[in-house]
């Protein structure tokens, strides 16, 4: 039942009825994972007719459990009866050996906690294999999948992180990072990259770490339009400091680190905006040069409430024609990006905004969105000077 449903029976696939998520093969889930113990005739009444108009649901029930019986038969097993009543309990009741991947992935963790760690060890791994992702994903919507569904997930994941809490006091790296990647697999959103990228850390592969902490980042930053987290950052912050280069000579590192063909204002990723904003703080406190930190956001004034990922790339390229090419900025959020204006006077940051959004509305299809900006001193934001410049504007066009 874990990443979808099948049966099988004496190694041969079967299938009951024609619809995976008919009420009878819901039944004969709530059966499986009951196994052993039953279910209230109450709740599975309750389960399948929740949301549903039925008049008797009773007999409705007593229904589907007369079909599911002939179903099973037709399937190819043999003639029992394989649902019993008793005491208002249902229970599955065939002859045969019956293995349920969900059942067998609690009792290998619930058999894990009372044994030695080389015993625990192996049964928490074994348990870890049997997941294959969320529970019958094609019932998402059913309430009573969702509970059961939370409450593995959750049990997959302790037993993941005790599990490789083992295998790292023994050091075994390789296989924490296996572990974690498949959790990554199965949930790209969560970041169990982090953990991934320790393990190479650990390994001292610190140039495979830092390729999976930009792909993690570009697709978090791409999918959900989030910056790195504070744990991504520790991690860069933690492999910057290995990533060693082979000796070479300063003309070929030059040649290495110079851009090209540079045009427009200067992109960087998040991490690398950061870097720049501190050291820029450090500069202008001993220069006092003018520098502006300016946030430039979308809105949607029409009241949508989905996301237009046209209209975020259509800013981007909006930011880049309009600033200079000493001019950096960076991506935030799906919504929002940073620039950093070098030189700039106080009475140019709304010049600039406007030219960012009329290039803007140029290039969108969709009238309703809108940029809106604001603006700061970077003395102000280093040095928390409340009296310095602090400005905040929109314009419709």
């Amino acid at each position: 039942m874990f990443g979808g449903f099948t049966l099988e029976y004496n190694g041969c696939p079967i299938s009951v009825g024609r619809g995976g998520t008919s009420k009878v093969v819901q039944l004969l889930q709530l059966l499986l994972l009951h196994k052993g113990v039953g279910i209230s005739k109450e709740q599975v009444s309750q389960y399948l007719y929740d949301w549903d108009t039925v008049g008797d649901r009773n007999n409705s029930l007593n229904n589907i459990i007369y079909r599911l019986k002939k179903l099973l038969i037709a399937a190819g097993l043999p003639e029992e009866e394989y649902v019993t009543l008793k005491n208002g309990i249902c229970y599955w009741s065939g002859s045969m050996e019956t293995y349920v991947d969900v059942a067998a992935m609690e009792q290998l963790i619930e058999e894990a906690k009372d044994q030695p760690e080389e015993k625990k060890i192996d049964l928490m791994k074994q348990a870890c294999d049997i997941y294959k992702g969320e529970l019958l994903p094609q019932l998402s919507s059913e309430i009573w999948v969702t509970v059961e569904n939370l409450r593995l997930k959750k049990l997959y994941e302790e037993t993941v992180r005790e599990l490789c809490g083992y295998l790292n006091d023994r050091q075994e790296y390789q296989q924490t990072y296996d572990i974690y990647s498949r959790v990554a697999s199965l949930y790209p959103y969560e970041e169990w990259q982090a953990y991934q990228i320790d393990s190479l850390l650990d390994m001292d592969r610190y140039e495979e770490a830092y390729q999976l902490y930009l792909s993690a980042t570009r697709m978090y930053s791409d999918e959900l339009g989030l910056p790195p987290s504070e744990a991504m950052m520790r991690r860069l912050q933690r492999m910057s400091g290995k990533l060693i280069n082979r000796e070479s000579n300063l003309s070929k590192v030059q040649s290495m680190i110079n851009e090209g063909e540079p045009h427009g204002a200067y992109y960087c990723s998040y991490p690398s905006f950061v870097d720049v904003y501190r050291f820029v703080c450090r500069q202008v406190e001993r220069s006092g040069q003018s520098v502006f930190l300016m946030m430039c956001s979308l809105r949607n004034v029409g009241g949508h409430s989905h996301w237009d990922k046209d209209a975020g790339e259509q800013l981007q390229e909006a930011i880049a024609v309009t600033l200079r090419r000493g001019d950096i900025y960076t991506r935030y959020s799906n919504t929002q990006y940073l620039i950093l204006l070098f030189g700039a006077r106080n009475e140019n940051c709304d010049t600039i905004y406007k030219r960012i959004s009329h290039n803007f509305q140029t290039r969108t299809r969709d009238p309703f969105w809108q940029v809106e900006y604001e603006v700061s001193t970077v003395v102000q934001v280093s040095m928390s000077q409340p009296e310095l410049h602090f400005r905040k504007n929109t314009v419709s066009w």
